[in-house]
């Protein structure tokens, strides 16, 4: 896998993937578009949202479909709050979610995902949400 020896008994982990094996995945903008994260069966490891949207909570859905999926027909195998970023004098303080999955998360055919208004609809977001996710 990733794993080098290095002089003695010390291991460098290349970074293109973590010491579990797990890869990273970073996305600047998800809106209410449905992305593939893996085309293929896989674990999730990890999430993290950040919503930039000022009193707008969101849901990141999460499918386990390899065919075609359709925002508020298609049934979501997870769906997460991210809670709204909120006004503070001049500044934004983002709205946040993260989950570390002790028992990855597991996709028996594809990871896709989208943000939405709504846990199981379609209305879109007022902006972009970042997402970091770890996958295997």
């Amino acid at each position: 896998m990733g794993d080098k020896r290095v002089g003695g008994n010390e291991a460098v982990i290349e970074a293109s993937e973590y010491a579990d094996g797990s890869m990273p995945f970073f996305d600047s903008s998800v809106v209410a578009t449905v992305e593939t994260l893996k085309a293929s069966s896989g674990r999730l490891y990890l999430l993290e949202v950040s919503n930039p949207n000022v009193d707008q909570d969101l849901w990141l859905q999460l499918f386990d479909v390899s065919g075609t999926v359709t925002l508020g027909t298609t049934t979501p195998k997870q769906s997460y709050l991210i809670p709204a970023a909120v006004q503070q004098g001049a500044a934004v303080k983002r709205g946040a979610f993260d989950r570390s999955f002790v028992i990855p998360l597991q996709f028996d055919n594809a990871i896709k995902y989208a943000v939405t208004t709504t846990p199981a609809g379609n209305g879109a977001p007022g902006a972009g949400v970042t997402l970091n996710a770890s996958y295997r």
